[in-house]
């Protein structure tokens, strides 16, 4: 896939945290952003995909109860604490 020139516009203390942290991977500082933003964009893809599946699956009337969920959260917090 083609690449496309763009700019972003960072403060300064970000601009040379990305530095940092490129020079650390040895990875150009351009390289480290655009992976940053591809993997942002991923995770905000996927949570709102997950948000409209909730949203329809509660359209459609399929909840849990509260008292449900609580029940089993406490009782797997219980097996850790064992």
């Amino acid at each position: 896939m083609p690449l496309k020139a763009t700019s972003v516009r960072l403060d300064d203390e970000t601009l040379a945290r990305v530095g940092e942290m490129a020079k650390a991977m040895d990875r150009p500082r351009a390289w480290l952003m655009a992976e940053a933003i591809k993997q942002f964009v991923a995770r905000e893809e996927w949570f709102i995909q997950e948000v409209e599946k909730g949203v329809k699956a509660a359209d459609e009337g399929r909840l849990t109860d509260h008292t449900d969920v609580k029940a089993k959260w406490e009782a797997k917090r219980a097996a850790q604490m064992d």
